[in-house]
């Protein structure tokens, strides 16, 4: 008998050691094709296509080995627009032929099936993601409608919400706020409660109460022709993703100049984000991260403590410094049993986050009001200014292991710490109040 407990707690620690913070989850695919050869020959012709499987897998993003989760495997095509990952009850939720399905974290199993329903009219759910501040997955419900008027099918998008245990889709916009949308990625801004996706040449962000536009700006991009790959960090309230060259030759036919074309030859990615009120992209990386591209498919995810963004190149699992927009770790993909990794989405980012504009009319005050401390700028060079709606007597500052580095007291609501002696990284202020309340702030000096 104790053999058999003392198995069984080893089985436990195994499994709560897979489940540490900064793991990947993302949909494991693998394709079956039969070879074509030559009747004289046996040389090798063509592949053809014959079926594919998938299967939830998870990866510590720095080794880039995919283990499987649990023994299943499905006979399903993945629509890879959106996935969500609720932290709460360790489910993985993406869309198939099907309708949404819905994975267990721990087990691996499909849980769910649900083919969709809008029941104002059939339409799609894309670009969908999980917000933490109200557990809700929220996307866009795409649909065609037919304009007798000028003859012409014209595309409608509205903020939608999906039931996760039935596939029941909730419009929340009161109309469409758009015709299409790029397959650029999808972010959530917990703490104002936006949704942004990307038109291509426009970022836009949409109400979550109410699904109106919230934003619509032109993307500035100085060094690049196009945004992609973008998601939300929670540890510094931005929006990071990647800027995108491509290089082209053009062929020309001298014969037939109707015939001539243009040949993509490389491209080059920066790490960079943008400010979603004004559209300006900012370069991070000081040069090219990458001559591959990358893989939409793959999507994108952010390690907030290490402070690194993650990107897919199909080949390769890279991570970038969000601080210094340089590569971080770079790893080949092995898979335990698959091709592809795809839609990966992590637990930590955002995972505490809550909403600070408490609805579609509150004014800056009462989102401010909603805040128990802010500190800013964050990142900076080192001075912090910590604002609280409490009197603060003391501030302690500890480095990422928990190491005190300096202790400032204070009697006041508002004071200036400088940190500028300490190494470029992450730290924590503790704020302690004169009734004893507490609040921890992350701050980045860059």
């Amino acid at each position: 008998m104790k053999k058999i407990a003392f198995l069984f707690l080893i089985a436990l620690s195994l499994n709560a050691a897979a489940q540490t913070a900064n793991n990947l989850y993302g949909i494991v695919r693998k394709n079956y094709y039969t070879n074509i050869v030559s009747p004289f020959d046996s040389t090798l012709i063509w592949q053809q296509f014959d079926s594919a499987t998938i299967r939830l897998g998870y990866t510590d993003p720095s080794l880039g080995f995919i283990n499987n989760r649990g023994p299943f495997t499905y006979n399903q095509a993945v629509n890879l627009t959106g996935a969500a990952l609720n932290p709460y009850d360790s489910t993985f939720v993406f869309l198939s032929g099907y309708g949404l399905n819905t994975f267990d974290l721990n087990q691996g199993n499909i849980t769910v099936q649900a083919p969709l329903y809008n029941p104002i009219a059939p339409s799609y759910f894309d670009n969908f993601r999980f917000n933490n501040a109200d557990s809700t997955m929220y996307g866009l419900a795409r649909r065609n409608t037919f304009d007798s008027l000028t003859w012409q099918t014209v595309g409608e998008i509205y903020l939608a919400k999906l039931n996760s245990q039935n596939g029941l889709i909730t419009q929340i916009s009161a109309s469409s706020v758009g015709q299409g949308f790029a397959l650029s990625g999808s972010a959530i801004d917990p703490y104002q409660m936006v949704f942004y996706y990307s038109t291509g040449s426009n970022l836009v962000g949409l109400d979550l109460y109410n699904g109106s536009i919230f934003s619509n700006v032109p993307m500035l991009i100085a060094n690049g022709d196009y945004f992609d790959n973008f998601t939300y960090s929670c540890a510094d309230t931005s929006l990071y993703g990647l800027i995108r060259t491509n290089y082209f030759s053009y062929i020309v036919d001298s014969a037939f100049p109707l015939d001539s074309f243009q040949m993509l030859d490389s491209a080059t990615v920066r790490l960079g984000k943008i400010n979603p009120s004004t559209g300006v992209v900012t370069t991070i990386s000081p040069y090219s991260i990458s001559q591959g591209g990358y893989s939409l498919n793959a999507g994108a995810a952010i390690d907030p403590d290490a402070m690194i963004y993650y990107y897919n190149n199909g080949v390769n699992l890279i991570g970038v410094s969000l601080i210094t927009g340089t590569v971080v770790s770079a790893v080949t993909l092995a898979f335990e049993d698959g091709m592809y990794f795809d839609l990966m989405r992590n637990f930590e980012n955002c995972k505490s986050a809550r909403s600070m504009r408490l609805s579609p009319a509150a004014t800056v005050a009462e989102i401010n009001s909603n805040q128990k401390a802010f500190v800013y700028p964050n990142p900076s060079d080192g001075i912090f200014t910590v604002k609280s709606n409490f009197l603060m007597k003391q501030i302690t500052v500890t480095a990422i292991d928990g190491k005190i580095l300096q202790v400032q007291n204070s009697n006041s609501n508002q004071t200036t710490i400088n940190l500028e002696t300490l190494d470029k990284g992450i730290y924590f202020l503790t704020l302690v109040g004169m009734n004893n309340q507490v609040e921890v702030k992350k701050v980045i000096i860059n």
